[in-house]
């Protein structure tokens, strides 16, 4: 694939990060995460859910990248009609993953739930704080069906599924004269997080459109980037933007989340959500 100046400027900033802050750029094993939790399930069990996360968190970090510092996974035994009824990420220095699961479900279940791929990606950015939650959300949300495609477990398209996903919640956006990220957050405040979570996927979606036109490059292949270069160093919003812009030479990022911050949402979000890939 021929790159444009736009790729080209993304690896000469890769190689300036690298030189720069050469403590981050030494590799991290693709293994490298601990495991807690296990002994409260049989052998069997126990072993089967080693696999599961192993298989996890390769598949992420074959998507977004190596993470620059390990993961501490979780797991606790919960029944339920589902393998992961319920994960969340705890940002405690390093951060952690926690996965409430049912182990009666087999591995194949668990290897085709969406819940590992999301929680994983979160821990691609930093934490961004309770005014970003729609922006993380949307993030993971929008990440966990690019790790399954390219893990070969997804079923039907990448097209389909942010079809399915977003289109029964634009209309929350597309009509609207208040902005994108007010009314992400107010709908995650009255725990409509579908549509909030969605919304913010919608993010995205144009940033990766924006991504491949413009710099002939993907959101995935970006964000892996990033592990190199400056994932150790962003704390906030603003550092994680200007990141990101810094690897293409070009404010794309910037410009998106003002748009997302300071404009109306029904001039980003189209009357209905089609999307061809």
């Amino acid at each position: 694939m021929t790159y444009s100046t736009g790729f080209r400027w993304l690896y000469l900033n890769f190689i300036i990060c690298c030189w720069v802050f050469p403590t981050q750029s030494i590799a991290v094993t693709e293994n490298q995460f601990s495991v807690h939790g296990l002994s409260a399930f049989e052998e069997k069990q126990s072993a089967m859910l080693q696999t599961w996360l192993t298989r996890g968190v390769n598949s992420t970090r074959a998507t977004l990248g190596i993470y620059p510092t390990p993961l501490a996974l979780h797991v606790y035994p919960k029944k339920s009609n589902q393998p992961v009824p319920w994960a969340h990420t705890v940002r405690d220095g390093k951060g952690s993953v926690h996965f409430y699961v049912d182990s009666r479900f087999k591995l194949y279940k668990f290897i085709n739930d969406w819940t590992i791929y999301h929680e994983l990606a979160h821990m691609a950015l930093p934490y961004l704080g309770r005014q970003y939650r729609w922006f993380s959300e949307g993030f993971a949300s929008y990440m966990q069906y690019q790790i399954m495609f390219q893990a070969g477990i997804l079923k039907g398209t990448l097209a389909e599924r942010y079809q399915g996903k977003i289109a029964p919640h634009i209309r929350w956006f597309n009509k609207s004269k208040h902005t994108a990220a007010s009314i992400a957050n107010r709908l995650m405040d009255k725990r409509q997080y579908p549509a909030a979570y969605w919304g913010g996927a919608y993010f995205f979606v144009l940033a990766d459109k924006q991504l491949q036109q413009k710099h002939k490059i993907n959101l995935t292949d970006l964000i892996s980037h990033y592990q190199d270069c400056c994932r150790e160093q962003d704390d906030n919003i603003q550092e994680l933007v200007n990141s990101l812009d810094g690897l293409i030479g070009e404010p794309l990022f910037a410009t998106l989340l003002h748009q997302y911050e300071q404009e109306p949402a029904k001039t980003l979000y189209p009357e209905t959500y089609i999307q061809n890939q």
